[in-house]
C-alpha cells in the first residue's frame, strides 16, 4: 500500500500500527493530492502531516498554521525529542534568532510551525517564496467559515500567500467540526486544487452526554436562585463524575468563570480560571497546571482547549449554554481522548439563551452575527430531544 521508507518514519514517531482514518487519509496525502480532513479531536491529525515531511526530499519545507502558541510549543518539542527538524516562528523571538530560523528553514527545509499573524510580515512572505515549499497545512480550518470576519483575520492571508508561491504546494486542511458547507467554503478560500475531502464521523462513543435544563418557576430573586441552583447542581456533578483524570467547566463570560471558580474554592476543589484577557504567563501557569496535575480542574471560557493535548480529560460541563453547536461539539471532544469512558454534562437554563445572542451580537459583524444565529438555532433544535444529542449532532455535520 504505502512505500517501504513509510515504517521506519512510524518508528521514529513510535507508532507500530496506523488507525483506519489515518490509513485512508495518507493515502491521497501520500499520493500529492490537497487533502481536507474532518477527524475528530484526538483521532492523530498531527501525524498526517508529520509523517510526509519526513518522506519528502532534503530541503523540502513544509509550513504548519496553527493558531495557538502553546500548541505549537508543544508539538515543535515532541518533534525535536524524536530527532525531527522542526522550528517555531513566531513575535517571541528576538530580531536576530527570527531572521536566523526563517534563513535556515529556507534553505535546509522541514517542518515550521507559525501563526497565520506573520504573514503580515513582508520580509517571511518573501523569504518563504523563494524556499521549496513542498506543504502547506492548516490546522484548526474550522476557524475559516465559523469566525474569520471576528477573530484570527489573518487565517484570510493563508489562501492569497498559497497563491503567491511560485508554485502551487500541496495543501492540507485539518478541522474536528466543519460542516460539508464549511468544507467547502475552506477548499474555496485555502485555494486548493482538486482536493480529496474526508468527512469522518463526528460520533464519540466513548463520551456519555448528559443534559440537565434548570427551571426557576419563582419569579422574586430569579438571577441570584439560577446561580445557585446551577453551582449546586455543578457540585453534584463534580462529586458524581470527578474520580479520575482532567475536569474542564465551561462558562459563557468571564464574570461566570470568576464566581464559579471563587465557589468552588469556597468548597476545597484544587481550581483555577482561565480566560483570554489573562496576562500570558498566567495562562501558560494554568496550562502546566492543567497538563501536569493529576486530578485538575479548570473553569474557563472558550478561550481554552484548543490544542491542549492531555488524553484523560474525564469530564467536560457546561455551566451555560454553549455559544453553537460547532463550539460545544469541539469543547465535549476534548474528553477522553484516550478512547475511554468520558461525560460531557449541559448545565442550562431557558435565559441563557440570552447571554449567548449579547456575544454574538459583540462581533458587530452581520456574517458572522448570521452564522452565529444558525448555529445556536441548531444547538438549541439538538437539546430539544436530550437524550438523543449525539444523534442530532451526527445530522447537522453531515
Amino acid at each position: 500500500m504505502y512505500n517501504k521508507d513509510i515504517y521506519p518514519a512510524l518508528q521514529t514517531f513510535g507508532i507500530e500500527h496506523l488507525r483506519d482514518e489515518q490509513e485512508r487519509a495518507l493515502t491521497p496525502i501520500l499520493a500529492g493530492r490537497d487533502v481536507l480532513v474532518r477527524l475528530r479531536t484526538g483521532g492523530g491529525k498531527s501525524l498526517l502531516y508529520q509523517l510526509p515531511a519526513l518522506l519528502d526530499e532534503p530541503g523540502s519545507l513544509t509550513l504548519v498554521f496553527s493558531p495557538l502558541r502553546a500548541l505549537q510549543r508543544d508539538q515543535v518539542q515532541a518533534l525535536e525529542r524524536r530527532g525531527v527538524r522542526s522550528a517555531l516562528l513566531n513575535s517571541d523571538l528576538s530580531t536576530f534568532a527570527h531572521a536566523a530560523i526563517l534563513r535556515d528553514f529556507t534553505a535546509n527545509g522541514g517542518l515550521l510551525y507559525l501563526a497565520p499573524e506573520q504573514l503580515r510580515r513582508e520580509d517571511v512572505c518573501t523569504t518563504l517564496a523563494a524556499a521549496h515549499v513542498r506543504r502547506v497545512v492548516v490546522d484548526e480550518a474550522h476557524i475559516l467559515p465559523q469566525v474569520e470576519h471576528a477573530f484570527r483575520k489573518d487565517y484570510r492571508r493563508i489562501g492569497p500567500f498559497i497563491e503567491s508561491l511560485p508554485k502551487h504546494p500541496q495543501v492540507l486542511a485539518f478541522t474536528a467540526t466543519a460542516t460539508c458547507s464549511d468544507l467547502n467554503y475552506i477548499a474555496e478560500r485555502l485555494c486548493m486544487h482538486d482536493p480529496k475531502r474526508l468527512p469522518f464521523p463526528i460520533r464519540r462513543k466513548n463520551i456519555k452526554i448528559y443534559v440537565k435544563k434548570i427551571t426557576i418557576r419563582d419569579k422574586t430573586e430569579k438571577t441570584r436562585k439560577l446561580q445557585n441552583a446551577r453551582l449546586i447542581m455543578l457540585d453534584n456533578v463534580l462529586r458524581k463524575y470527578r474520580k479520575h483524570g482532567a475536569t474542564i467547566i465551561y462558562c459563557p463570560r468571564v464574570k461566570d468563570v470568576k464566581r464559579t471558580t471563587k465557589w468552588l474554592r469556597s468548597r476545597d476543589y484544587p481550581v483555577k480560571a482561565y480566560y483570554g484577557k489573562m496576562k500570558r504567563c498566567k495562562r501558560a501557569h494554568v496550562q502546566d497546571y492543567f497538563l501536569t496535575k493529576k486530578h485538575p480542574i479548570i473553569v474557563a471560557t472558550n478561550a481554552f482547549g484548543l490544542g491542549i493535548d492531555r488524553p484523560d480529560v474525564r469530564l467536560v460541563v457546561h455551566a451555560g449554554l454553549p455559544i453553537g453547536i460547532d463550539a460545544y461539539t469541539q469543547e465535549i471532544g476534548r474528553a477522553g481522548r484516550d478512547g475511554k469512558k468520558a461525560r460531557a454534562v449541559l448545565l442550562y437554563a431557558p435565559s441563557d439563551e440570552y447571554v449567548v445572542k449579547n456575544l454574538i451580537h459583540s462581533s458587530r459583524d452581520p456574517e458572522t452575527i448570521s452564522r452565529g444565529k444558525k448555529r445556536l438555532k441548531a444547538l438549541k433544535k439538538v437539546l430539544r430531544e436530550p437524550n438523543k444529542v449525539w444523534k442530532g449532532i451526527t445530522k447537522y455535520f453531515r
